[in-house]
C-alpha cells in the first residue's frame, strides 16, 4: 500500500514539473509574440506617417500643377479674366512658384507666323519666328526673380509696307550684323511684397506693358490679336524694356494704384539721368466671376519730350465668361505727339471663347483708328480676325486677316493673310 502511494506521488510531483516547464515555454513565447507585435505596431505608424508625407506632397503637387495649368492652357475658360493675358498667367505661374523656394524651374513658348499680301502686283509672303523661355524661382514667400530670355527671326510684313503700329508686334529680328541669331534677355526682375502684401514692388530690367495698357482680350501677340495696336495702343509712347522701378497696392482685390519709373534706354547708364514717369488706378467689378469687368486709367511723362505727357485708358469686360468686349484709348499732348509722331489712337473689339469636345476654339475681331501728328496725313484703319484652335494640349493654331487703311497716312491699302502656331512647353 505504501509502495502504490510512493509510487502516485512520484507521478503527481512529475507531471506538476512537466506542467510548469510547459507553462514556461509558453510564457516565454508569448513575451516573444507580443514583442513582435510591438515591432509590427511600431513599423506600421511609421509607414503611416510616410504615407501621410507622400500624400501631402501628392496634393501639393496637384495644386501645383493646376497653377502651372495657368500658363500651360492658355486661355482656359476656367482662368479668370484678367489672367488670360501672357503677363497675367506668368504671375500666376510665379506666385505657385512661391511654394516651392529656391528651386529654379523653367518654362516657355515658340510662335511661327507666316503672313503675306496675296493680291496685286507687290505679292510676297514673311516668316517669323520666336521663343521665349521663362526662369523662375522664389526666395520665400515675399521676394520672386524671373527672368525672359527671347530669340526672334524675321521682321515680318513691315519690312515691304510702312504703318504706325506693327503689323506683327512678334516680329523684330535678335540677329546681329553678322548674320547670326543671338539670345537677348526681355526681362530681368526682382519683386517684392510688404506689409501682408497690400505693397508690390518689382525693380530690374522691366516692361512696362505688362503693368500699364493692359488688357484681358488683346494684350499677347502670340494667342490673341499680332497687330501692334491691338496688343498695346498706338499712341502709347513707352520706351523698350529697361531698368526701371514698379510700386502697386491693392486695396479689397477691386481698386489699384501703381506708379513706375523707367530709363529711357537700356544701356544702364545715367539711370536717374531722363526717366519715362507713368502712373495709373483702375478698378474692377465682379471679380474671378464671368462677369468680370476691369477699367484702368493712366498718364504719363516722356523726358525725352520735354517732359510732356499724354493719358490713356483701357477697358475689357467678360459676359458669362464666353463673350468679351474691350476698348482703349490714348491721347498725346502737342509737344509729345510732335516728337512721338502720334496724336491719339482708339481701338475696339471682342472676342468668343467656347469648348467643343475639350478643344478650345476663340475668334477675335478688332477696329482701330491712329491719328498722326502731322496734319496733313490721314488717320490710318486697322481692322484684324482671327480664329484659334486649340489642336491639343501645347499646340494652338490661328489664321489671321488683316485690313489696313491709309497705311503710315498714305492712300495706299492693303491686305494681309497670316497663319500662326504657337507652341507651349
Amino acid at each position: 500500500m505504501k509502495k502504490k502511494i510512493l509510487i502516485s506521488l512520484s507521478i503527481f510531483c512529475v507531471s506538476q514539473l512537466c506542467a510548469q516547464e510547459i507553462d514556461s515555454v509558453r510564457a516565454m513565447k508569448l513575451v516573444e509574440l507580443q514583442a513582435t507585435i510591438d515591432s509590427l505596431h511600431q513599423r506600421m505608424q511609421a509607414l503611416q506617417g510616410e504615407l501621410q508625407k507622400l500624400k501631402t506632397q501628392i496634393q501639393e503637387g496637384a495644386q501645383l500643377d493646376q497653377l502651372l495649368a495657368v500658363f500651360n492652357q492658355e486661355d482656359d475658360e476656367s482662368v479668370p479674366a484678367d489672367q488670360r493675358s501672357r503677363r497675367k498667367r506668368v504671375d500666376a505661374l510665379l506666385k505657385a512658384i512661391t511654394d516651392r523656394p529656391g528651386q529654379l524651374r523653367f518654362n516657355g513658348g515658340a510662335t511661327t507666323t507666316l503672313q503675306g499680301d496675296p493680291s496685286g502686283d507687290d505679292r510676297f509672303v514673311t516668316g517669323v519666328g520666336s521663343f521665349d523661355i521663362f526662369a523662375h524661382t522664389s526666395f520665400g514667400q515675399n521676394t520672386l526673380l524671373f527672368l525672359d530670355i527671347e530669340a526672334i527671326g524675321g521682321n515680318g510684313p513691315n519690312t515691304r509696307i510702312a504703318t504706325f503700329s506693327s503689323l506683327n508686334e512678334d516680329a523684330g529680328s535678335t540677329a546681329g550684323s553678322d548674320g547670326l541669331d543671338r539670345l537677348r534677355i526681355l526681362e530681368a526682375w526682382a519683386e517684392f511684397t510688404a506689409f501682408d502684401e497690400w505693397l508690390k514692388i518689382t525693380a530690374g530690367k522691366i516692361d512696362l506693358t505688362n503693368y500699364f495698357d493692359n488688357n484681358a482680350s488683346a494684350n499677347d501677340e502670340t494667342s490673341q490679336f499680332i497687330s501692334g495696336a491691338f496688343v498695346n495702343s498706338a499712341a502709347f509712347p513707352v520706351p523698350d524694356n529697361a531698368p526701371g522701378i514698379r510700386l502697386r497696392t491693392t486695396v479689397f482685390n477691386r481698386f489699384f494704384v501703381q506708379f513706375a519709373l523707367s530709363s529711357i534706354d537700356d544701356s544702364g547708364n545715367d539711370l536717374f539721368d531722363e526717366l519715362f514717369k507713368i502712373g495709373s488706378v483702375g478698378f474692377k467689378l465682379f471679380p474671378e466671376t464671368g462677369w468680370e469687368a476691369n477699367l484702368r486709367l493712366y498718364g504719363y511723362q516722356q523726358a525725352s519730350a520735354d517732359n510732356s505727357m499724354g493719358f490713356g485708358v483701357s477697358f475689357d469686360e467678360s459676359i458669362a465668361r464666353e463673350f468679351h468686349i474691350f476698348a482703349r484709348y490714348n491721347q498725346n499732348e502737342s509737344e509729345l505727339a510732335e516728337w512721338f509722331g502720334i496724336s491719339s489712337a482708339w481701338s475696339s473689339g471682342a472676342r468668343f471663347v467656347k469648348h467643343f469636345f475639350e478643344r478650345e476654339i476663340a475668334i477675335g475681331l478688332a477696329y482701330g483708328e491712329t491719328t498722326p501728328d502731322n496734319e496733313t496725313l490721314d488717320d490710318e484703319k486697322l481692322l484684324e480676325i482671327y480664329a484659334r484652335h486649340q489642336m491639343n494640349k501645347w499646340v494652338y493654331v490661328s489664321p489671321h486677316l488683316q485690313i489696313v487703311r491709309n497705311a503710315a497716312g498714305t492712300s495706299e491699302q492693303r491686305t494681309f493673310l497670316g497663319l500662326r502656331t504657337h507652341f507651349n512647353f
